[in-house]
């Protein structure tokens, strides 16, 4: 069994058309960016872009959603967004109609190889039914030593969170931890920087570094935001971000 793949729960239809009604449906009650901790995502993904300092580079999104990150990315340069939701898509070209946008699983979708300078991705990467001919396609899709911007659920985390519902009708889900995403990149691209986001979690060890006692009492020592950093650090944030390279 691959790296990621024993994260499916087989008992959940997620056909093509499940997961477009259900990525719809999801997109329709997220409009903007669904909250705070998206927002810190797309931060933090414009972020690693701008170190890149790349000139005017070609850039797909995948999973673009309504668009409203590809329309920050067009400051870099011109962005392409493909999503299996359609009526997402529709509401992108609406509201960024500058950029360029296609509706459809990007497995089968058959763009241009070579085409692009940056590939960005938040969190899609677990709700492919393939991992590993995602990220063929996506080397595939990238010029030579082209560049992966991800971010994912961190299976480490989300197994250890209580809140967190069974997957919905379309709703796949198979996520990886920090070692198993390496693994899959590692054949057609090397890992530039990676790290975790938003700390996470309340069962086993997590629900003392987690809890409300103690994140206050290291708070008024440290800060919050230095003890939030910390924990990132340590792992123990429930977002996996990446930044790669296409090997030669």
């Amino acid at each position: 069994m691959s790296p990621g793949m024993h994260r499916l729960d087989s008992s959940v239809n997620w056909d093509s058309d499940s997961q477009r009604k259900f990525w719809n449906a999801w997109d329709t009650q997220h409009l903007q960016t669904g909250g705070e901790e998206t927002r810190r995502r797309g931060d933090e993904a414009l972020g690693l872009f701008s170190s890149l300092n790349l000139e005017r580079p070609r850039i797909l999104e995948i999973g673009c959603g309504n668009g409203w990150l590809a329309e920050r990315l067009l400051s870099f340069g011109p962005v392409t967004g493909v999503d299996i939701a359609d009526e997402a898509i529709q509401e992108a070209r609406r509201r960024v109609p500058s950029a360029e946008f296609h509706s459809g699983n990007i497995l089968e979708m058959g763009l241009s190889r070579n085409s692009f300078d940056v590939v960005v991705t938040l969190e899609t990467f677990s709700h492919v039914e393939d991992q590993p001919k995602l990220i063929e396609v996506i080397a595939n899709l990238l010029r030579d030593r082209g560049y992966l911007i991800l971010t994912t659920q961190n299976r480490s985390i989300y197994m250890r969170n209580s809140r967190i519902a069974p997957p919905a009708e379309g709703q796949l889900r198979r996520w990886v931890t920090m070692q198993e995403l390496r693994r899959l990149l590692s054949g057609r691209f090397e890992c530039l920087r990676s790290g975790t986001m938003e700390p996470g979690g309340n069962r086993g060890l997590l629900r003392v570094v987690n809890s409300v006692k103690v994140t206050s009492f290291l708070s008024r020592i440290f800060s919050k935001e230095r003890v939030v950093r910390a924990k990132e650090r340590l792992g123990l944030g429930q977002t996996l971000v990446m930044l790669a390279r296409k090997r030669r």
